[in-house]
């Protein structure tokens, strides 16, 4: 269900089917955090090449994420990795717990709350039941939260691959690989949905 809330002199858009509303201040922003890299490849769309008009504010953080996890050449740093990111990702309304939130497809409970600010950005808040879901989801809320609509829906699959957690052919990696995937799309789902209430634009991807 559609719906929009009033947040002071702006307007709020969101999908979410929760009685609880939106008017409490703003999470605690994800990107306020920064990972430590050692990043030689200062071009911030080397990996969103096919993406040229993908803002340099994601492709930025996309490439930081994924110098990140290519630095880690063990699967279980990387994991490691996750848990502290996991313990980043601010508090989730229980009333949000719902449903209607739940991400489709995932081995595990991931909820997803998303809205659209009066600047017209996209805003994410994700939890799980999972400690490394979590860390994927704030990872991909660190990285989209903010971002147009349009940047959101640029961002495609494959640019995740190197930040993918779990190698080989294994159950558990492909698992971890949906997550990512499902989280995402349902990102975009929204971000294509709250962009048409906004002002009738239909984007297909």
């Amino acid at each position: 269900m559609v719906s929009s809330t009033a947040m002071g002199s702006a307007t709020l858009l969101t999908l979410s089917s929760s009685s609880s509303s939106f008017n409490s201040p703003p999470f605690r922003k994800p990107n306020a955090f920064t990972p430590k890299l050692n990043v030689t490849n200062t071009n911030t769309n080397a990996l969103c090449t096919t993406k040229p008009m993908l803002g340099p504010n994601v492709a930025g953080k996309l490439n930081n994420l994924a110098s990140e996890f290519t630095s880690l050449s063990e699967p279980i740093d990387r994991v490691k990795r996750l848990l502290h990111y996991a313990s980043l990702l601010p508090p989730f309304r229980d009333s949000d717990r719902i449903p209607a939130n739940r991400v489709a497809g995932c081995a595990t409970q991931v909820w997803l709350v998303s809205e659209m600010d009066g600047g017209r950005r996209m805003r994410f808040r994700a939890d799980s039941d999972s400690e490394i879901s979590k860390g994927f989801c704030w990872c991909l809320v660190w990285m989209l939260d903010g971002a147009k609509p349009e940047e959101v829906l640029m961002v495609d699959k494959d640019d995740l691959a190197d930040v993918n957690v779990g190698l080989g052919m294994s159950l558990k990696a492909h698992s971890r690989i949906n997550t990512w995937h499902n989280v995402l799309l349902t990102m975009q789902t929204a971000a294509k949905d709250l962009l048409f209430l906004a002002d009738g634009t239909n984007i297909g991807f």
